[in-house]
């Protein structure tokens, strides 16, 4: 057994020969001073075991001794955690420490941006304090590529109006403000809707800009107005009826515009008898809609309405929803499901596939889709009755129903390499992979270069792809406008089953 033993010995020692330095420093991104006792983990990447921890010292310093791989270099103080190389919130990317022979993983610097707070006293017009007032804040920057207005926190006032939104990351916000009267009224009042610095107007509201670490305070006054009374009618509901005899119920749903991309249900229910009325509505502009979607047949009708003080009346007659219907056939690969995502924002419906190959997908708002198949597989050939689309693009228009023949292969494969400027690998860039032809409709895929500047995606879709990269990680890369300018130094490449493709792209500059 000596022999045995000797021989583990032995691999124990290579094994433990075969680590590196992980190392660096943790600093405040706006003071550049350390900060000491922050949690500090390393985790190898994909992968949840393993999971290496230390605390900062005095100094802000961290180090592990790491096998070669590719890892995750986390921090987190006060339950808010943070990635290596975040160069904005909540776009989810951050720059992966690759550690192995010949690379300096010694001198990390981890920019922590300290957890910020909103806060203020919401009041009426007679300064009396506003309980239980919504208060929303809204950041609109990129996430997954695409630049979109996301509510990131919202709290109600106490009892003497105040509201503290706290921990969220230093950025410029919109703030929004509603609450219902607490007192009857005869004719009924209602708040109007405030952003800051203080406007009812949605689109002249203004950033709320909110350092790392600071407390921003932002007073509201709510006036209340008179509110009005919508009446809405539909020509045509009762034509629906219910399996038992009776009418069926069509949804009313109002929706009010605010601002870009976060329209909110103002009032809902399910109507059977018309017409419907809305009460205690302030005023502004909503959608009002209505849908019949549970019939064999669904139906809908929507109309934009501005609402003032008094009565508002609107009529609305249900028309056949768009329906997309098709049948796929593999030329490899199974059944999955089908998808149509939107070709303004990238929001998809999907469908599953029957084993038949067919598909239905029901109450399609008009509008141009990308088609999409889910996993590995894309639409090689996408058809819109003899038509053929080349880019898998179709026209969805309101009461028709749009028959495809899609036919659909599988396989993917691989493509990795470095980001490089002067010759040179760089970190922290952004590499993006634009699929086109067939499979065009399918998102961009963004890679934030890791330490050593490279990237590496596996497992994506086979097909034709430009691929370019630029020194701003924070760009919509999504979107299609925003990336028109770096497409002319593009490469395209062609990503084939089972294969790797392996470049090294220059970096465009974004002028930033």
């Amino acid at each position: 057994m000596k022999p045995l033993i000797l021989f583990l010995a032995a691999s124990s020692a290579l094994f433990a020969a075969e680590t590196y330095r992980v190392a660096g420093v943790i600093v405040d991104s706006e003071t550049a001073s350390p900060i000491a006792n922050a949690s500090i983990s390393l985790s190898p990447y994909a992968q949840s075991r393993n999971v290496m921890v230390t605390v900062s010292g005095p100094d802000g310093g961290f180090a592990f001794d790491a096998p070669r791989g590719k890892y995750l270099l986390t921090a987190v103080i006060a339950g808010r955690s943070q990635l290596l190389g975040e160069m904005a919130p909540f776009t989810g990317m951050g720059e992966d420490v690759i550690a192995g022979p010949g690379q300096d993983t010694t001198h990390l610097v981890f920019r922590w941006r300290r957890p910020a707070v909103v806060a203020g006293r919401v009041s009426d017009d007679q300064d009396e304090p506003v309980t239980g007032a919504l208060v929303q804040v809204f950041y609109p920057g990129v996430a997954d590529g695409r630049r979109q207005m996301r509510e990131v926190a919202q709290v109600s006032t106490d009892d003497r109006g105040e509201y503290r939104v706290w921990g969220i990351p230093g950025a410029n916000y919109y703030v929004k403000v509603t609450a219902q009267p607490w007192w009857p009224a005869d004719p009924p009042v209602a708040y109007a809707p405030v952003y800051y610095p203080g406007t009812g107007d949605a689109s002249r509201a203004a950033l709320l800009a909110v350092r790392p670490g600071e407390e921003v305070h932002a007073d509201f006054t709510l006036t209340a107005e008179p509110a009005a009374t919508v009446t809405v009618n539909c020509g045509n509901c009762d034509a629906g009826t219910a399996a038992e005899g009776g009418p069926r119920a069509v949804s009313l749903t109002m929706i009010e515009e605010g601002l870009g991309g976060t329209n909110t249900p103002a009032a809902g229910q399910g109507v059977q008898q018309w017409p419907a009325t809305v009460d205690t509505v302030p005023p502004g502009r909503y959608l009002v809609r209505l849908s019949d979607e549970d019939a064999a047949n669904p139906r809908v009708a929507e109309q934009w309405i501005d609402v003032g003080p008094g009565k508002t009346a609107v009529s609305l007659s249900l028309r056949p929803a768009a329906v997309v219907t098709g049948k796929v056939t593999f030329k490899s690969g199974s059944p999955g499901m089908v998808g149509l995502a939107q070709d303004t924002n990238g929001e998809a419906q999907w469908a599953q596939v029957v084993q038949d190959g067919t598909f239905r997908i029901a109450s399609v708002p008009a509008g141009k889709y990308h088609v999409m198949i889910s996993g590995n597989s894309y639409p090689e050939i996408v058809r819109a009755g003899d038509e053929v689309l080349p880019d898998g693009v179709v026209d969805v228009r309101e009461g028709v129903e749009t028959k495809l023949s899609i036919v659909v292969n599988s396989g993917s494969g691989s493509v990795k390499g470095f980001a490089v400027r002067d010759g040179r690998p760089v970190a922290n860039m952004l590499v993006v992979l634009v699929p086109t032809g067939a499979a065009g409709g399918y998102p961009n895929q963004g890679w934030q270069t890791d330490s050593d500047g490279s990237f590496d995606w596996t497992s994506m879709r086979a097909g034709d792809y430009l691929l370019f990269a630029v020194d701003d990680p924070t760009i919509a890369f999504a979107d299609a406008d925003v990336i028109k300018p770096y497409l002319s130094q593009a490469k395209a490449i062609r990503i084939e089953p089972g294969k790797t493709c392996e470049e090294r792209v220059p970096v465009q500059s974004t002028g930033k």
